[in-house]
């Protein structure tokens, strides 16, 4: 098993422990490296649904339940405590709501596959137009332009439910992860920063672009920007500033 096959069956299978992984997990420290960040990643949205209850709060609602003495007392301390557990209830569930939301959010979900296929960014070598189309083709997109020239890898992947077509531009000598969503627009253009990457979200007119970046240098996402608009919405050479 290679890097790459190593890296993307991490990134489907995070907790996997295929004897072939594990082999080259133990040989390869940079792959080692990967898992770790892996685990701590799926550790994390675990943690994320983990939300304790305040101690004893069973005990003091049997307790106002139990208690025949002094019933108006007990009626108003049983009615505090169950508009303070409803309180809890509510506000625990809203921080779980908004953790579930951020964990099915398209940047998220892009970051966490990226162990999987980290070795794509090593590829330097420019693609033929044939192979990227038909891979967009094969999302039901097309490209309406001239393809970007510092093309160097291109596949079809699955981010979560999203079904994308994951690409690397290099304008600068320096891979940008291009993830493009098919018939998924998001709200707004916005910057992001996931688990030491860099990111921009870019609402397309038939769908939505994600660049990615493992360094803090984002200068490079305005060239990738327009590459890609061009490309796939085949708009003409305005400047990004002007979408």
């Amino acid at each position: 098993m290679d890097c790459l096959e190593f890296r993307r069956r991490l990134g489907a299978e995070p907790h996997g422990r295929d004897p072939d992984m594990l082999a080259h997990r133990e040989t390869c420290p940079s792959c080692a490296a990967a898992w770790e960040k892996a685990q701590r990643f799926e550790q994390s949205l675990h943690g994320a649904f983990e939300v304790p209850l305040p101690e004893g709060l069973a005990e003091r609602v049997l307790l106002a339940q139990a208690t025949g003495e002094r019933q108006r007392h007990v009626r108003r301390r049983h009615i505090a405590l169950g508009l303070a557990a409803s309180l809890l209830i509510v506000l625990g569930g809203g921080g779980i709501a908004w953790r579930q939301a951020q964990a099915r959010a398209l940047p998220t979900l892009a970051v966490a596959h990226m162990p999987g296929e980290i070795g794509a960014l090593a590829l330097t070598r420019p693609l033929a137009s044939a192979p990227v189309a038909a891979a967009f083709a094969e999302r039901h997109a097309a490209l309406r332009g001239p393809l970007p020239d510092d093309t160097t890898y291109v596949h079809v992947c699955d981010v979560g439910p999203f079904h994308t077509v994951h690409l690397v531009s290099r304008p600068d000598g320096q891979p940008v992860v291009v993830l493009y969503v098919p018939a998924r627009q998001s709200t707004a253009r916005r910057d992001f920063r996931r688990d030491g990457w860099f990111g921009r979200e870019v609402p397309l007119e038939h769908g939505t672009l994600v660049m990615l970046a493992n360094r803090q240098d984002r200068s490079a996402f305005d060239t990738v920007e327009q590459g890609w608009r061009v490309a796939i919405d085949g708009l003409g050479q305005g400047r990004v500033s002007e979408l």
